[in-house]
C-alpha cells in the first residue's frame, strides 16, 4: 500500500514538474516570439537617413509618421539633415536603395530640434506609419527600446534597450546604448513612439516627447490622423449594457493644464493654463515661460473647444484658437491664429 502511494506521489510530482516546465516555456519563449514579431513590424516604420554636409556624410534615423498613397512623411532630428535640402532615405523593405527626400520643416540651429521630410513617388508597399503616443505618462524607470543605426554596431536597424531617466525641462532623458546614428530615431515604450532622439551623450541621452513632435509636424502642415479605437463587440446572448446618459455640462476642461506651444514668431514655449467651465462657457488665464500672460474666453461644443485669448503683456495682441478635447478632458490639442500674424499649435495636459 505504501509502495503504491509512493509511486503515485512520484508520478504526481513528475507531472507537476513537466507542467511547470511547459508553463515556464510558454511564459518565456512565447512572449519573446511575440515581441520579436512586433519589433519586426515596428522596423518597417523606421528609416535610415544620410545627408551630405560640407563634404561629409551624416547618418541618422527617422520615423515614418504618415503614409498617403505615394507620399511618405518622416520626422527626424534637425541636426541629421541640416545643410542638405535633399537627404537620402532608406526603407526597411529596400535597405540598399536610396530615395531622395525633400525638407518640409526644420528647426535650424537647434541641437535639440526636429525636422520633417517628404519622400514622393513609387515607394515600397510594405511600410508602416508609427503612432506618436501622446497619452502615455512616464516618470522614470520605464524600460524602452531604440531602433537605429549606431556606428559602433555597424548593422542595419539595430535594436537596443535603455531606461527612461525622467523629464528634463521639456525633454525626456534616457540611458542606454545610443550614438549619432540613433539621432532622429524612435524611443519606444510598449512598442509606441514616446519620443524622438535628438541628443546623444556619454551617459544620458535626450529625446523630444511625442506630443511636441506631433505639434511641430502640425505646424509644418503634416496633419496626423488620430488613432481610432473600436468598442468591444458583445454577443447577442449577453444582456445589453445599461445606457448611461452623460450630463451636457460636464466640466471637461476645468482645472490646471501644462503643455507646449509652437508658434511661427515665438518658437517653442512651455505654457500653464487655468480653466473654469460653467455649462458650455469656459474662462481662464494663461502664462508661458517667455514672459507672456493673458486671459481667455471660450465655448465647448461636444469635444471642440474654441474661443479667443488676449495678451495682457503685449497690448493689442489677440488670438483665436480651435482645439479638440480628448481623454475625458485630460488633453487639449489645437491651433491658434493671432492678429499680429503669429500662427501655431499647442498641446496641453491636465495636471
Amino acid at each position: 500500500m505504501l509502495n503504491r502511494a509512493s509511486s503515485t506521489l512520484e508520478a504526481f510530482h513528475a507531472c507537476c514538474g513537466l507542467a511547470f516546465c511547459m508553463l515556464l516555456l510558454l511564459s518565456v519563449v512565447f512572449p519573446s516570439s511575440l515581441w520579436a514579431q512586433d519589433i519586426a513590424q515596428v522596423k518597417k516604420g523606421v528609416v535610415k537617413i544620410t545627408a551630405q554636409v560640407d563634404g561629409k556624410n551624416r547618418v541618422g534615423s527617422g520615423v515614418v509618421v504618415k503614409l498617403d498613397e505615394d507620399h511618405v512623411y518622416i520626422v527626424t532630428a534637425s541636426h541629421v539633415i541640416e545643410g542638405d535640402q535633399h537627404p537620402n532615405v532608406f526603407f526597411y523593405a529596400a535597405p540598399h536603395r536610396a530615395y531622395r527626400a525633400r525638407v518640409l520643416g526644420l528647426e535650424g540651429g537647434n541641437p535639440a530640434g526636429l525636422a520633417a521630410l517628404l519622400v514622393e513617388g513609387k515607394i515600397p508597399s510594405d511600410l508602416v506609419a508609427l503612432p506618436l503616443d501622446q497619452a502615455v505618462s512616464v516618470s522614470g524607470g520605464e524600460s524602452i527600446t531604440l531602433i537605429g543605426f549606431p556606428r559602433v554596431e555597424g548593422s542595419m536597424w539595430t535594436v537596443t534597450t535603455g531606461t527612461l531617466s525622467g523629464r528634463r525641462g521639456s525633454a525626456l532623458s534616457f540611458s542606454g546604448t545610443a550614438d549619432e546614428g540613433n539621432s532622429g530615431g524612435p524611443v519606444l515604450f510598449q512598442n509606441k513612439v514616446v519620443g524622438i532622439v535628438t541628443e546623444v551623450g556619454a551617459k544620458f541621452n535626450t529625446a523630444v516627447p511625442a506630443v511636441v513632435a506631433r505639434f511641430a509636424l502640425d505646424g509644418w502642415g503634416v496633419r496626423l490622423l488620430e488613432e481610432t479605437r473600436q468598442p468591444p463587440t458583445r454577443s447577442s446572448e449577453e444582456e445589453p449594457e445599461p445606457v448611461v446618459v452623460q450630463p451636457t455640462s460636464r466640466e471637461l476642461v476645468s482645472g490646471t493644464y501644462h503643455g507646449f506651444a509652437m508658434t511661427l514668431l515665438g518658437g517653442t514655449s512651455v505654457i500653464q493654463a487655468i480653466y473654469k467651465q460653467n455649462g458650455d462657457q469656459v474662462s481662464g488665464t494663461y502664462a508661458d515661460n517667455q514672459g507672456d500672460a493673458g486671459v481667455m474666453q471660450g465655448r465647448l461644443q461636444g469635444n471642440v473647444f474654441a474661443g479667443r485669448l488676449a495678451s495682457q503683456v503685449f497690448q493689442g495682441v489677440a488670438c483665436d484658437f480651435t482645439s479638440e478635447v480628448a481623454a475625458g478632458g485630460k488633453t487639449i490639442q489645437g491651433t491658434v491664429t493671432c492678429n499680429n500674424g503669429n500662427v501655431g499649435s499647442f498641446a496641453l495636459e491636465r495636471q
